[in-house]
C-alpha cells in the first residue's frame, strides 16, 4: 500500500490519523458540533488556559436536566485530547458507537460513554410519565369499557326482560286458553258421566216394559182354550216385546260408545292437564327469572348451560304443538258432546217409541177386553133367555104330560067301551052302528092325539136337552169370557199401569 494513499482498513470517521476527505468532514461537521481547538490539550503551555464562554439559554428554555435546544447528538469535545496525562477519553458518538474498537478510553477515575444530549435525552426519556400515562389512559379506556360493557349487558338484560315479559305473556295467554279447556274437557267428562248413568238407568228401567209384556203374554196364555186367539192385542204385545229387545241393543251399543269415548275423554284430559302442568311450571320459572337480579341470593354458577338442551324444539314447533293440543281436546270434546246428544236422542226416541207401542198395546188391549164384556154380556142376556127357554119347555114338558096322562083316561074310556059293545053284547046287537064307527074313530083320535102329544113331549125332551146342552156351552163361554177379562183388564191392566214413560227413560 502506497504511504500517501489512506488504509481502506481505517474508519474515515473515527481514527483521526487517516486522512478524511473533504466531503466527509462537511458531513461530520454537518452531524454535530464543529471542532474548536481545546486549550487544555497537551502539550501544556502556560497562559493558554482561559475560562469557557459562558453558556446562553434561550428564554423559555427547559430545565437544564432536560434536552436544550443546543444539545449535539455527535457528543462534545473535552478540553482534554483523547491520550494524555489525564487521558479523559475522546469519543465521536455516532451509530457505530457501540461498535467494539471505538469505546472510549478509560482512565483509572471514570469513563466517559455517554453525552450530555444523551443525558438530558435520558432524563427526559425517565421523566417522560409512559406508564403513567399508559395507566390513565388504560384507566380511562377500562373505565370505558366497563361502561359500555355495563350498558351492554343492561341492555341485554333490558331486552331478555323484555322476552321474558313477552314469553311470560304468551303463556299466560296459552295457559288461559288450556285452563279453559281443562274445564270444559273435565265438564264435559262429568256430563257425559252423568248422562252414562242415566243410559245405565234407562238400561235398568227398561227391564220394567220387557217383563210387563213378559208376564202379560205369558198371562193371556192362561186363557182358556176358546180365547186362546193371536188377536191384536197378542200381535201388539209381541211388538212390544221385539221393540224393547231392539231399544235394549241400541242402549248397549250407545253405552260401549259411551265408555270408548270416557276413555277418549279421560286420555284428553290428562294430555291437556299434563300441557297445563308445564305450562304453570314453564311460567312460574319465567317469572321467578324475570324476578331475579344480580343482587338475588339464589343465582349461582352452572358451568356449560350456555347451550340448548337435547330436547329442545323450536318456537314454530311449540305453538303447533300447544294449537294442535287444544284441537285434538276440542274435537275430543265435540265428539263426546255429539255422543251426548246421539244418547239423549237414543233415550228419548225409545221411551216415545216404547209409550207409542204401550199405546196401542193398551188399546188393542182396550178393544179386546171391550169385545170380550159385550160378548160376555151376550152370553149372559142367551143364558137368561136360554134359563127362561128351559124353564118354558119344561113346563111345556109337564103341560104335554098332564094332557098325556089326560088322554090316556079319554083312551081308557073309549077302549073300555068299545070293549064292552065288542065283547059283551050278544048275537046281532054286536053290530057296526054308528056309535060303534064313533067309538072307533073316537078311539083313533084319542091313540093319534096321545101319539102327537108323544112325539111333542119327545120333541121338548129333546129341545129341553139341547137347551141344557147349550146352557152348559154358555156358561162354558162366559167362564171362558171371565177369565179372559179378568187376565186382560185385571191382571195385564194392572201390570201395565206400571209401564214406564219417557220421562222416566230420559231421567234415568
Amino acid at each position: 500500500m502506497a504511504s500517501g494513499e489512506p488504509n481502506k482498513m481505517d474508519c474515515p470517521y473515527i481514527c483521526p490519523e487517516s486522512g478524511i476527505p473533504q466531503e466527509k468532514q462537511k458531513e461530520y461537521l454537518q452531524a454535530g458540533m464543529s471542532r474548536v481547538e481545546n486549550p487544555h490539550a497537551s502539550p501544556y503551555v502556560p497562559g493558554r488556559i482561559v475560562p469557557p464562554p459562558p453558556r446562553i439559554y434561550p428564554p423559555g428554555a427547559p430545565p437544564k436536566y432536560l434536552p436544550q435546544p443546543t444539545d449535539s447528538t455527535s457528543g462534545d469535545i473535552l478540553g482534554m485530547g483523547p491520550v494524555g496525562p489525564w487521558a479523559a477519553g475522546h469519543v465521536d458518538w455516532t451509530p457505530q458507537a457501540g461498535m467494539t474498537g471505538v469505546r472510549p478510553v478509560v482512565d483509572k477515575y471514570s469513563i466517559t460513554r455517554y453525552s450530555t444530549g444523551e443525558w438530558r435525552k435520558n432524563n427526559q426519556y425517565i421523566l417522560t410519565p409512559r406508564a403513567t400515562d399508559k395507566a390513565k389512559a388504560a384507566e380511562a379506556q377500562t373505565k370505558k369499557d366497563l361502561d359500555d360493557a355495563f350498558n351492554n349487558i343492561r341492555n341485554k338484560g333490558d331486552d331478555t326482560n323484555n322476552k321474558l315479559q313477552k314469553r311470560i305473556k304468551d303463556l299466560k295467554s296459552w295457559q288461559a286458553k288450556v285452563e279453559k279447556m281443562v274445564q270444559a274437557i273435565t265438564d264435559e267428562t262429568m256430563t257425559l258421566d252423568q248422562y252414562r248413568a242415566r243410559l245405565k238407568g234407562a238400561c235398568r228401567i227398561l227391564m220394567m216394559p220387557e217383563a210387563i209384556s213378559k208376564e202379560c203374554l205369558e198371562l193371556r196364555t192362561n186363557r182358556y182354550e176358546p180365547d186362546l186367539v193371536r188377536d191384536d192385542a197378542e200381535q201388539e204385545l209381541i211388538k212390544e216385546v221385539a221393540i224393547v229387545g231392539e231399544i235394549r241393543r241400541v242402549f248397549l251399543e250407545t253405552l260401549a260408545k259411551v265408555e270408548v269415548q270416557m276413555e277418549k275423554n279421560k286420555a284428553a284430559k290428562v294430555s291437556i292437564e299434563f300441557d297445563w302442568s308445564d305450562k304453570m311450571v314453564s311460567l312460574k320459572l319465567d317469572r321467578q327469572n324475570l324476578s331475579m337480579t344480580p343482587e338475588s341470593n339464589l343465582i349461582l354458577y352452572h358451568p356449560g348451560v350456555a347451550r340448548w338442551p337435547e330436547n329442545a324444539t323450536t318456537l314454530e314447533y311449540w305453538e303447533h304443538y300447544c294449537s294442535e293440543s287444544l284441537r285434538n281436546c276440542e274435537e275430543v270434546r265435540k265428539e263426546s258432546e255429539d255422543l251426548r246428544g246421539d244418547l239423549m236422542t237414543a233415550i228419548i226416541k225409545g221411551g216415545q217409541d216404547m209409550k207409542i207401542q204401550a199405546d196401542r198395546t193398551n188399546e188393542a188391549l182396550a178393544e179386546a177386553i171391550s169385545a170380550t164384556e159385550q160378548m160376555c154380556e151376550h152370553l149372559e142376556a142367551n143364558l137368561k133367555e136360554n134359563l127362561q127357554k128351559t124353564a118354558d119347555i119344561e113346563n111345556l114338558i109337564d103341560h104335554l104330560k098332564d094332557s098325556l096322562r089326560k088322554i090316556d083316561e079319554s083312551c081308557k074310556l073309549s077302549m073300555t067301551r068299545l070293549h064292552t059293545r065288542n065283547y059283551d053284547r050278544p048275537g046281532v046287537e054286536n053290530c057296526r052302528d054308528e056309535a060303534q064307527y064313533a067309538l072307533i074313530a073316537e078311539h083313533k083320535a084319542i091313540k093319534e092325539t096321545a101319539e102327537s102329544l108323544n112325539n111333542k113331549v119327545r120333541e121338548a125332551e129333546t129341545i129341553r136337552c139341547e137347551l141344557m146342552k147349550y146352557r152348559g156351552d154358555l156358561e162354558k163361554e162366559i167362564a171362558c169370557k171371565r177369565k179372559s177379562l179378568l187376565i186382560d183388564q185385571d191382571r195385564c191392566s194392572r201390570v201395565r199401569a206400571h209401564m214406564p214413560s219417557p220421562e222416566e227413560f230420559a231421567s234415568g
